[in-house]
């Protein structure tokens, strides 16, 4: 325990270390770095000193709220020179897309900004007028970084982000899981241990998870998603068989299953935003869709029952209850997110799965607004399995008893995400590691995890 401890403080005395950056001067309303000098504005404040802006929308929501600023320039988006603001030229256009995301911007004359295709121009009466409509010129704090890479949670989170109304997103992630040999709670069990109590010992196992995701926003608060599942597992294992002059012979042999999983349908809620911080809830529900009956050959017999972690889905409905926060500041992001499922009733073999609590903790630093790095903590408590599949036959292989399955573990991840195709597709990978593993009974021993996707906006 002393162990376990000293690892956890660790992680998270390195995670805050990540997250705590020091600070640099950005634009005075969302403290975003200024990178696109095309959109850059200045003013004035009180004491006459300079405040510097990434976009108009900047510019103009802090007037909003403070009034006393003057001497207001916007940048002239052809020739990229300060202009004195009350004389330009504004359009909104989605041709042009702000840091933003009001899609704002200026020029010098007007001639220039009726040359901007499907453009609304306007002056600066007119665009203050406008920003009276919270409509139009608001941003969501909670998309306010869209351009940046690390806008998006390491690619082994989902449900970390809302989209403003109307977006949508489709995503294709694919996890890769090896384990190889096995526990005893956080101990190595060899296989003549093993032999002691089974048949069977399981040797090692790969596990594919390919998941598409949609995911479209009906309002700023709400955004919906849906993950389908597609698994393919794979496990070598050796039985161990006494010839009939008493002699042990041992045989290796493969069990694989593939297929459909189950179904996921989750909302997000957002219940707070502010420059750079927001938090939502994530609710969803698990449909069961997915075969847990499958079957193959062993040395014992023909179309055999595989064990649970053999088959493609849980079998029954579960609900998902947690929450995301995240931050920003300057070139660094973080994030935490809770996720508890609950398993309900029993599926058609007669048993379900324990209750799985998540997790997470994650921060990322933008070494250019279309790339960023990130480091993850996860750490997971699931329980028992609850009832059994009549079809197995406990004394076969550990991964056909119940009390074998459920613990806790602790696994840490390194990251890059990627922005590219005019910020629209996102590309992540991650690789993960185990740092501490205590399972409820024998286990096979994580290896090692990847993580792969990409996530198109629209």
């Amino acid at each position: 325990m002393k162990s376990k401890n000293h690892i956890i403080t660790s992680c998270l005395y390195l995670f805050c270390t990540f997250v705590l950056a020091q600070e640099n001067s950005n634009c005075a309303h969302c403290t975003m770095a200024i990178n696109d000098t095309k959109f850059k504005s200045t003013a004035l404040d009180h004491n006459n000193e300079l405040l510097e802006f990434d976009a108009i929308e900047c510019l103009i929501n802090f007037q909003k709220k403070t009034p006393t600023i003057h001497t207001q320039k916007v940048t002239d988006y052809n020739s990229t020179v300060l202009v004195d603001a009350t004389k330009a030229y504004y359009v909104k256009s989605e041709e042009l897309p702000s840091p933003m995301g009001a899609y704002l911007s200026a020029y010098s004359n007007k001639e220039d900004a009726l040359q901007v295709p499907s453009g609304f121009v306007m002056n600066w009466n007119a665009l203050l007028n406008k920003f009276n409509d919270s409509s139009f010129g608001a941003v969501e704090h909670s998309h306010h970084n869209h351009h940046r890479a690390d806008v998006h949670a390491p690619i082994g989170i989902m449900g970390d982000h809302l989209h403003p109304k109307g977006g949508f997103m489709l995503s294709l992630r694919v996890m890769h899981m090896h384990m190889k040999g096995n526990k005893i709670g956080n101990e190595t069990i060899n296989d003549e241990e093993i032999y002691q109590n089974f048949m069977v010992a399981p040797q090692d196992m790969t596990m594919q998870m390919y998941m598409l995701g949609v995911m479209y926003a009906p309002s700023d608060k709400v955004t919906l998603m849906v993950m389908q599942h597609f698994a393919r597992k794979e496990m070598n294992l050796t039985a161990q068989m006494m010839m009939p002059n008493g002699m042990p012979m041992k045989q290796n042999f493969e069990t694989k299953s593939s297929g459909i999983g189950d179904v996921s349908v989750h909302a997000l809620y957002s219940i707070w935003s502010s420059i750079g911080n927001s938090a939502h809830l994530n609710a969803g529900i698990n449909l069961p869709i997915g075969e847990i009956d499958n079957t193959d050959d062993t040395p014992m017999m023909e179309n055999s029952k595989l064990p649970y972690a053999m088959q493609l889905g849980a079998g029954t409905f579960d609900f998902t209850l947690g929450a995301t926060i995240k931050g920003s500041k300057n070139n660094i992001s973080w994030g935490i997110q809770q996720l508890n499922t609950i398993r309900t009733g029993r599926n058609s073999e007669e048993y379900r799965f324990g209750n799985l609590y998540k997790l997470n903790l994650w921060g990322a630093y933008s070494i250019i607004p279309q790339l960023s790095a990130s480091l993850r903590l996860q750490g997971t408590s699931e329980g028992e399995i609850s009832g059994s599949d009549r079809d197995l036959n406990p004394m076969m292989v550990p991964t056909a008893v119940t009390d074998n399955y459920g613990g806790e573990v602790l696994r840490s991840y390194i990251g890059i995400n990627t922005m590219v195709a005019q910020n629209k597709l996102s590309i992540g990978a991650e690789a993960g590691l185990p740092m501490y593993q205590n399972f409820n009974g024998i286990s096979m021993d994580s290896s090692f995890t990847i993580n792969f996707g990409a996530r198109f906006s629209i």
